[in-house]
């Protein structure tokens, strides 16, 4: 894959053209481009977000002119660049030769006036000069970025494969390339001092491991060993899956520890963690019911409210549902319940009630005289609620004081979505055709509220949507869609109608960047179901995703911008890729009847013993009658290595058990209507996976396709539902490993007994559990 540059653009917003043409052409040659959409003042202190962008780019663009010398923004920009040993690359379109600062004047730079200065032909100059020794200078921003996090206390010294990466990258130093920064020889030279203290200690734990086989033979160096390897099990617990699972490897390699209860806690803590890294399933058939979907920040779980308040915080991926992550709150009787800023919000009829899941603590607020409740947001701070009421008006309150911040606002007829600007104390209401814009702005005493600005549709508006920098409003009217800039409120794609005949826009969702948009539509002369992605501002539809049968409600983009979530008027949930426009993953026609057909997944139990059973290569799995909540595993082969869990318990009666193809996955159905994915090496529960979340049933019975990539479950109630697998490759080891990120075709850690030959993976090479039998195995030891 050709390597771009990350580039920041610094320049002055008089010149917002010329970094507008610079944005759009990189973005095109496959960029990844920083601009200050917003611009700072020119007195202005150079701000965080511009400091973190400048830190992230591998280039500082200058936008050079009389506009860009004139700006103390623009200087203090280019000086903190040059702190930080930034690649300079500017760009001139004005002859400002004179004017130059002394710190740039010896650069060269890409002309965009004069002879031979056309902006079509000195773009490509400029796109060839970004990627000159753009390897070595991506390696410059990211031992930067590291350095920095070892500085501020978060993270460690470069070890094994970083360090000496860092070290070839310091000799081979391209002429005329950034030289390395203070923190860059910071950061390495304490690399260097931890490896000669790891030398030293791997010396005295040698010398020591000497001694103590002369003075207390084997078993004693075992046991030292077990009880480093249980300690460094217990420290990887705190950090984060890809360090974790590096911290694991490095203390296995090579252990003497034969104990199998520290073998054990290895297996469990390493389990924890390839949880929800590396199986991933998808539902690609409907489960009804759910009225509203927000993702949750930080686990990226989802929250899936019914029509009558109740809900459930389901994992994104599998739809598996995830306890006690979010306690919910007591309905009390609510017509609507949502989530904002953290927290529920639970509309009643003249009542909005506030409930904090964290702290479990709850704000109530009347509106006796206003009319019913009709809408309700909170502030990106969480402390300011806005409800409008049925009398057409916005009342402000404080979640502190619990009093109104100000008289209520009348706007004149009834608010149809109302929200808050992400990180901006901006309020955005779609009322009657028009869109109402409110900033609250500080004052001297309290604050106030600005000019409302207003946004005009043709019609009733029917669907709103706020991108996730609060850059841009989208909204629909009917067939009529608009979209405005919330800086400067012009419009990007003015008014206009997005499909022929009578189709009527039931939601709208804009990317995280703005520049998409979701729509879901209803086409009632044809009958059908649409929902499309749209350039933004182009109106142009690029993707269309197909496969609801009824008017899409909810239609909006996940942070990062890769996926959209639908839901319908029959409250389906899906998810599609944005790039395919198809549900990930996309289940084969006729699939579940097949498997269905050809199944042995349903549990039959041997008259004369009593028990069903499972014989495979290397396990044997059973269910005694006497014992129909817990599966057995036992191994047909006595040297493999130790079952973390080899009693599978269920929270209902096992009705099936099946074996994934290559027999690594162990698939079992509970009539709690549950299934339960299994690591059939170790027994560690992977996943589970709620097949019915309504009604009773009195069997689940589940298998694998031929492929193995997919299971097939049904029950009792005819219900089938398709879950996409992604297989576990070699044993529990090896599938860690194989997690960790590549960088240039090789895998971060390279363990010393896994060495890769001719470019094959490293991984298969990483020595599995110990196996009874050994010269070192003492079995039952500490």
């Amino acid at each position: 894959m050709t390597q771009h540059s990350r580039i920041f653009i610094s320049y002055s917003h008089k010149d917002r053209d010329r970094a507008d043409f610079l944005w759009r052409e990189l973005c095109a040659r496959g960029h990844a481009v920083f601009i200050d959409r917003e611009g700072i003042l020119e007195t202005e202190h150079i701000t965080n977000r511009i400091r973190e962008m400048i830190v992230g780019a591998d280039i500082v663009l200058l936008v050079l002119g009389a506009n860009w010398i004139a700006s103390p923004a623009c200087r203090m920009e280019l000086g903190f660049a040059l702190d930080h040993n930034k690649r300079i690359l500017p760009a001139a379109f004005e002859d400002v030769g004179a004017d130059l600062p002394a710190e740039i004047k010896d650069i060269n730079y890409v002309r965009f006036y004069g002879p031979g200065g056309a902006w079509a032909d000195a773009i490509e100059r400029l796109d060839t000069a970004t990627d000159r020794d753009i390897d070595w200078i991506r390696l410059h921003t990211r031992f930067g970025e590291a350095a920095a996090r070892f500085i501020a206390g978060e993270g460690a010294p470069p070890r094994g494969h970083e360090l000496r990466a860092m070290r070839r990258w310091i000799e081979h130093h391209p002429k005329g390339a950034p030289d390395p920064t203070e923190d860059h020889w910071r950061y390495f030279k304490a690399g260097m001092a931890r490896r000669k203290w790891g030398q030293i200690g791997a010396a005295v734990v040698v010398t020591l491991a000497l001694t103590l086989a002369t003075l207390g033979g084997m078993r004693a160096i075992a046991t030292t060993q077990c009880e480093a390897l249980r300690s460094g099990v217990r420290a990887s617990e705190a950090l984060d899956p890809v360090a974790a699972i590096e911290t694991i490897l490095t203390l296995a390699d090579n252990s003497f520890c034969r104990a199998s209860s520290a073998w054990l806690a290895v297996l469990g803590t390493l389990g924890e963690t390839l949880r929800d890294q590396r199986l991933r399933a998808t539902l690609t058939l409907p489960d009804p019911g759910a009225q509203v979907a927000a993702v949750l920040p930080g686990s990226g779980h989802l929250l899936a409210l019914n029509a009558d308040g109740g809900g459930a915080v389901l994992d994104l991926i599998t739809g598996a549902r995830i306890e006690d992550e979010l306690p919910m709150p007591a309905q009390g009787g609510a017509r609507r319940v949502l989530y904002d800023a953290g927290r529920f919000v639970l509309i009643h009829a003249r009542r909005v009630t506030i409930w904090d899941p964290a702290t479990r603590r709850g704000w109530g607020f009347a509106f006796a005289n206003g009319g019913p409740v009709t809408h309700a947001a909170l502030s990106p701070g969480g402390e300011t609620l806005v409800v409008a009421t049925g009398d057409d008006r916005l009342h402000f309150h404080s979640l502190a004081s619990g009093r109104a911040l100000r008289a209520a606002v009348d706007l004149g007829a009834p608010v149809r979505f109302l929200s808050f600007v992400p990180d901006r104390p901006r309020v955005v209401a779609a009322v009657g055709d028009m869109v109402r814009v409110i900033d609250l702005v500080p004052a001297a005493q309290g604050r106030r509220l600005a000019e409302p600005r207003t946004l005009p549709m043709p019609g009733e508006i029917t669907a709103m949507s706020l991108s996730g920098n609060g850059s841009t409003v989208a909204v629909a009217s009917g067939n009529v869609v608009g979209v405005w800039d919330l800086t400067t409120f012009e419009p990007i794609f003015a008014p206009d109608e997005y499909y022929y005949g009578p189709v009527d826009i039931r939601s709208l969702g804009l990317s995280p960047d703005g520049l998409q948009l979701a729509v879901g539509a209803d086409d009632r002369a044809a009958g059908l179901q649409h929902a499309r992605i749209h350039d933004v501002p182009s109106g142009k539809y690029s993707v269309t995703l197909q496969g609801h049968d009824s008017p899409v409600r909810s239609i909006r983009f996940l942070p990062g911008g890769r996926s959209v979530m639908t839901r319908d008027a029959a409250g389906v949930l899906r998810l599609y890729d944005v790039a395919s426009g198809r549900p990930a993953p996309d289940a084969a026609p006729g699939m579940a009847e097949a498997v269905i057909a050809t199944s042995q997944a349903m549990v039959r139990f041997e008259d004369a013993a009593g028990r069903a059973r499972l014989a495979a290569t290397g396990t044997e799995i059973t269910l005694h009658r006497g014992q129909p909540r817990s599966v057995r595993l036992a191994h047909v082969d006595d040297a493999a290595p130790p079952f973390y869990n080899d009693r599978l318990s269920h929270d209902g009666l096992v009705t099936s058990m099946a074996l994934s193809p290559d027999e690594r996955l162990l698939v079992t159905g509970a009539d709690d209507g549950r299934l339960y994915l299994w690591d059939a090496q170790t027994g560690l529960l992977l996943y589970t996976l709620g097949h019915a979340v309504q009604g009773l049933v009195t069997f689940v019975a589940a298998d694998f396709s031929p492929s193995g990539d997919h299971i097939v479950s049904w029950d009792n109630h005819g219900t089938r539902r398709v879950w996409a697998v992604q297989p576990l490759t070699g044993d529990l080891f090896q599938t860690a490993c194989r997690l960790l990120p590549v960088h240039d075709g090789v895998r971060r850690l390279a363990m010393p007994g896994a060495a890769a030959q001719d470019g094959a993976d490293p991984c298969d090479a990483i020595p599995g559990m110990p196996r009874p039998g050994g010269v070192m195995w003492l079995a039952g030891g500490n």
